[in-house]
């Protein structure tokens, strides 16, 4: 699949659905919102003159949300149709509702994923296409009858269905729907056939509109019990940019755990990416922030009580990157700011007594992580792709032993005096580690053996608290920042000579230095940055990772968690 845009998401926390900005159902995942990306192809079509004019081709009137709610509008050679998609709060179960301004036959290509471990097979029931593996039954079934069907080897345009059912082994199937004006489409996933067969017994009969409102409701509710409302916001955009950041989270996390993903995924076939389904303990520090500036105490709450003690290692540390349910996932080495970064949230989320356990074995880690010159060992870098010494890394393990000195005193000072008096003795030598390894000709390195200027610089004055704000070496930094790294769309690249996808303007980039500004006093400056972000999300109000470094084009990944955290975190920061 070569479909690298989730322009919209919609989900309940088991499922989690991504469609384009033609409203074509691209990926869907079932029965955690990282397990599994079920969907090949999952697409409809008004048949023409015995051909197939598929809708994700129609032409874009417009797309937009209501609550979770998701509306498209296109248009096709005269034909007119209204999208309606959502998933279900309280069931495992897709609904799409189509408005047709003049009767169409309906026709749909459903292909599984498989492989050889994982065959798919269908039969029909009752009116009800049912696709299956192993691990779960999908039900495509309507509040309208199936005129014609194929369960196994359909082609993607082959009209001629030949209604019979047979065992086969084949992730394709189709049906037809005949002279529809207006239908109602469900999709549900369950782990059982008998599940799966009651699952359309207690939902066909229901009137769409009821389940509609009632998953409306639910949403609106959700909003009102945090404090999105309460923001006040200089601009209805950025009002709408918080709610939908909002919104957005729900559907990113783990409802069990408090696991989150750093966004759906986009690259199955890793063909351009790492790919970005995945939970990094680095990206939840400033989301677990977002989710409490946000009232979303509950699953901060999961966050650092359930996930974080799954996910630890014996050993104390924290992996790359994770599953939602805090099983690790594919890494690529050691990364020390995803272990710091834990121990720092753990701190501002002020609950330590709970996680006795997990801050002496991280504290552990961290202080074993020093070389003998007081600053960190080798690992890859903030930004995934160079091992060496680094700033950030060294910054990241000072302010994670400062927190735990901290949380320590607090637990039991006495208990805990040798660690906090190792502390206390190890702080001062990584500062004065950091003046003589990472400074060279006055001006700061972003590592020991790398002077090309970085974003991660400002990370001794933000999020980090090592250097002063005023200190020469840092104003030294910022001044080449903004010379070296914006762009000419007004934008900022991660550092000197970024190349990851063409090299472009991150959304965090500009933010990163919006906090810089807001901490050195300088807010007009501050809020130009954060303009410039709002002035760039999409008209979801979702926040990209990158914008194209020429225009003003989302470039890569959409709903990213860790850009959307940082404007409600720089949002905050401007009304203080």
């Amino acid at each position: 699949m070569e479909k690298y845009f989730n322009n919209a998401i919609i989900g309940n926390s088991n499922i989690l659905g991504c469609i384009t900005d033609r409203g074509e159902l691209i990926r869907l995942y079932y029965p955690n919102i990282d397990y599994f990306q079920n969907i090949d192809m999952y697409n409809y079509g008004i048949i023409f003159d015995n051909k197939v004019k598929w809708l994700s081709d129609a032409n874009l009137i417009s797309q937009y949300y209501d609550t979770n709610i998701l509306y498209t509008e296109l248009e096709y050679d005269n034909v007119k149709v209204i999208q309606k998609d959502y998933v279900l709060p309280d069931k495992n179960i897709l609904v799409r509702k189509l408005a047709f301004n003049k009767n169409v036959d309906l026709f749909l290509y459903s292909r599984l994923n498989s492989n050889v471990n994982r065959l798919i097979s269908g039969m029909v029931v009752q009116d009800t296409l049912i696709q299956y593996c192993q691990e779960f039954y999908m039900s495509t079934f309507s509040n309208k009858g199936i005129s014609n069907y194929q369960i196994n080897n359909a082609n993607f345009d082959n009209l001629n269905l030949d209604n019979r059912d047979y065992v086969g082994m084949s992730p394709s199937a189709a049906i037809k729907y005949d002279n529809i004006n207006e239908i109602t489409l469900y999709v549900s996933f369950e782990r059982t056939l008998h599940d799966a067969l009651d699952s359309i017994e207690n939902v066909k009969d229901i009137p769409e509109a009821k389940l509609c409102e009632e998953t409306k409701q639910y949403w609106t509710k959700y909003i009102n019990d945090i404090n999105v409302k309460e923001i006040e916001t200089s601009s209805q955009k950025e009002k709408d940019i918080l709610i939908r950041t909002a919104y957005m989270f729900s559907l990113l996390t783990d409802k069990n755990t408090g696991g989150v993903l750093a966004s759906p995924d986009v690259d199955e076939t890793f063909s351009k990416c790492g790919r970005y389904g995945y939970c990094w303990p680095r990206d939840a520090l400033f989301i677990m922030k977002a989710f409490a500036l946000l009232g979303m105490d509950e699953q901060v709450e999961k966050f650092y009580n359930v996930w974080a003690i799954k996910a630890q290692l014996n050993s104390g540390l924290f992996e790359q990157r994770y599953y939602v349910n805090g099983e690790i996932a594919p890494s690529w080495g050691i990364q020390i700011d995803e272990t710091a970064a834990m121990l720092i949230g753990i701190n501002k989320y002020g609950k330590c007594r709970k996680l006795e356990s997990v801050i002496v074995k991280a504290t552990d880690a961290l202080l074993n992580f020093l070389d003998d010159r007081f600053v960190s060992k080798e690992c890859y870098d903030l930004w995934e792709e160079r091992k060496g010494t680094h700033l950030y890394s060294t910054a990241s393990i000072y302010e994670a032993l400062n927190a735990s000195k901290d949380m320590l005193h607090k637990i039991d000072r006495v208990k805990y005096k040798n660690i906090i008096t190792t502390i206390e003795k190890t702080l001062p030598k990584m500062q004065l580690a950091i003046k003589n390894l990472f400074v060279e000709n006055n001006k700061l390195k972003r590592s020991i053996d790398n002077t090309q200027i970085d974003m991660s610089l400002l990370s001794i004055v933000t999020p980090f608290n090592i250097f002063e704000i005023s200190d020469p070496l840092v104003i030294s930094a910022v001044n080449e920042i903004e010379t070296k790294l914006k762009l000419p769309n007004g934008g900022y690249m991660r550092y000197e000579g970024d190349a990851y996808m063409g090299g472009n303007a991150w959304i965090i980039s500009s933010l990163w230095l919006s906090l810089y500004y807001i901490k050195a006093g300088n807010k007009e400056r501050a809020k130009e940055l954060f303009d410039w972000v709002t002035n760039h999300a999409d008209n979801l109000n979702f926040l990209p990772e990158q914008i194209d470094r020429n225009s003003d084009r989302t470039a890569w990944v959409v709903q990213l968690a860790w850009s959307h955290a940082m404007y409600v975190i720089v949002r905050n920061e401007l009304k203080e």
